[in-house]
């Protein structure tokens, strides 16, 4: 009988995909090794790495040591992260860099340099073919010329993360044969059907947003076109995760996604939510790939 190709997609979510190191520990200490891997923004740089052959403890060093370099601090997450400054200085200071951030974005098409992300990922990412890997992976993009989503499995594993991190707005888009490369996150964030592309027979997803934010006004044409578009790209995500046989979906809403201090916080997260998951993971292993045709014939919904 033909065993089931396991599958692990690794979802977007920037800060919160600490969250994914959790993850991974706990499968380790099973036993437990998937026979592809996909990932979206920080899910492709996590998933690359562990494709790789980093353990948990490797890719926990590494995430700890980058964000202390000037590098990552040059990337400019904290003007965007939601700091509660208590003095009143402090607080103007934040808002007045915000809003200079935000009308900068009005004008440009990025406000960070390539280079500056490069040097972190070249930092994180070993410098090999995603073809050489040890695990099939898949990096998850965007092309915004078609719409459709670019699955990368093939040439530098660092242009593929890099591609798929590079969010729209504050990185550069990247052009070439005929399309116009971004961030997977909004059509793909938890790439499931990239996993299934490669020949995964059941897949686990890691989902980094199981919710849509309660912080939200009506105050301005924007603000109300904004809460639009989250709706969407939460009902799209929504979709795809449904193609999924195990849902590994931690509660890190407090988690913002520029803030990428809260290491111990989103592994223990990540962690405990998969323990939980364990049982329905083992019995997925087990289970006859008759099964899980009938169930995406069947669409049996979460």
């Amino acid at each position: 009988m033909k065993r089931n190709r396991l599958g692990l997609a690794f979802g977007g979510g920037a800060g919160k995909g600490v969250v994914h190191l959790g993850v991974i520990k706990s499968l380790e200490e099973e036993g437990i090794k998937p026979d592809v891997v996909t990932g979206t923004s920080i899910g492709a740089l996590i998933g690359s790495i562990y494709s790789y052959g980093y353990d948990f403890s490797e890719i926990e060093r590494r995430a700890r040591e980058i964000i202390k370099t000037d590098e990552f601090k040059q990337l400019g997450f904290e003007f965007f992260a939601d700091h509660r400054k208590e003095h009143f200085l402090e607080r103007l200071n934040s808002y007045l860099k915000e809003r200079l951030t935000y009308a900068k974005m009005a004008v440009t098409p990025f406000i960070t340099k390539r280079e500056t992300l490069k040097k972190v990922v070249d930092k994180l990412v070993p410098d090999v073919n995603i073809e050489d890997l040890p695990i099939p992976f898949a990096s998850v993009t965007l092309d915004i010329v078609s719409g459709k989503d670019v699955f990368i499995t093939r040439g530098s594993l660092r242009d593929a993360v890099l591609k798929s991190i590079s969010i729209a707005g504050i990185f550069p888009v990247w052009k070439g044969d005929g399309k116009i490369i971004v961030d997977g996150g909004p059509t793909s964030n938890v790439p499931v059907e990239a996993c299934l592309s490669l020949g995964a027979d059941s897949v686990i997803a890691v989902s980094l947003s199981n919710r849509l934010s309660p912080n939200f006004n009506t105050k301005s044409a924007l603000s109300i076109n904004f809460r639009i578009d989250e709706i969407a790209k939460y009902r799209l995500n929504r979709i795809q995760i449904e193609k999924a046989d195990v849902l590994i979906e931690p509660a890190v809403e407090s988690i913002h996604w520029a803030d990428f201090t809260k290491i111990d916080y989103g592994i223990k997260a990540g962690y405990e939510t998969t323990r939980e998951k364990l049982p329905e993971i083992k019995k997925l292993i087990k289970r006859p790939l008759s099964s899980r045709l009938k169930r995406i014939f069947l669409k049996k919904p979460f």
